[in-house]
């Protein structure tokens, strides 16, 4: 009972009490190295600007002679939960079957787009490239990274990758139908 009086001794206690609660709630050494996982890189998507003149899901046509342009604007977003990656691009036009060897008519970089997941690029394809009276096949290639030029499409790592494809059907004055058909 003299315990139970001493107000100074029992303050005394409940510090101690406290500071050891604390202590050992708090500090927490770590012996082994933290390791994090490694972040993981999902593949980029391709879709139509939603005032594409040329949308992904439609055949175009272009006729030459009346056209004011002299570039085919392709209008796309590019989605990319990876927002700070630097992404690459080709694009192919009218590429033969394998085992042909492919050239892209273009290829860069697409930068970041300050934390966005969002890219809108607008990629245009010289009306001087298009063969009229056919139907051109253009095709887009997106990736994380490519891994050479010896093959054109592949990415360095596997299904990092998306790729769309236009149809455009292509007349001029000398050429007034589309003599062979997309396919």
């Amino acid at each position: 009972m003299a315990f139970a009086f001493n107000f100074s001794g029992m303050l005394s206690f409940a510090s101690c009490v406290a500071l050891a609660a604390t202590i050992s709630a708090t500090g927490c050494i770590a012996t082994n190295p933290v390791e994090f996982s490694e972040a993981q890189n999902y593949p980029p998507s391709v879709v139509s600007q939603p005032t594409a003149e040329y949308p992904l899901r439609e055949i175009g046509q272009l006729d030459l002679s009346v056209s004011a342009e002299e570039e085919l604007p392709l209008d796309v977003v590019i989605r990319d939960p990876n927002v700070d990656q630097t992404l690459e691009y080709r694009i192919f036009l009218n590429s033969p079957p394998p085992p042909a060897q492919e050239i892209p008519i273009d290829a860069d970089i697409i930068e970041p787009q300050g934390g966005s997941v969002e890219r809108p690029e607008t990629f245009r394809v010289p009306h001087s490239l298009l063969v009229p009276g056919v139907c051109n096949k253009i095709e887009l290639v997106v990736v994380g990274n490519f891994a050479s030029f010896v093959e054109p499409r592949r990415p360095v790592e596997e299904g990092d990758f998306d790729d769309r494809v236009w149809w455009i059907e292509v007349i001029d004055a000398d050429n007034p139908v589309v003599e062979v058909e997309c396919r």
